[in-house]
């Protein structure tokens, strides 16, 4: 049972986690796809100054 929380606990953790990381993207105006197969991501890695 107690098994049950920390499972649930560190899944809601790393949910908030990749959904932070999500979302930063979309702020920043990057995208995950570098080495795929997508043709638009030839400066996905590239250095944004932060305001």
């Amino acid at each position: 049972m107690m098994a049950t929380y920390i499972v649930g606990a560190l899944l809601l953790i790393a949910f908030y986690f990749a959904m932070r990381h999500v979302y930063r993207n979309i702020r920043d105006g990057k995208e995950d796809c570098c080495g795929g197969s997508c043709s638009h991501c030839s400066g996905c890695h590239a250095s944004v100054p932060k305001k």
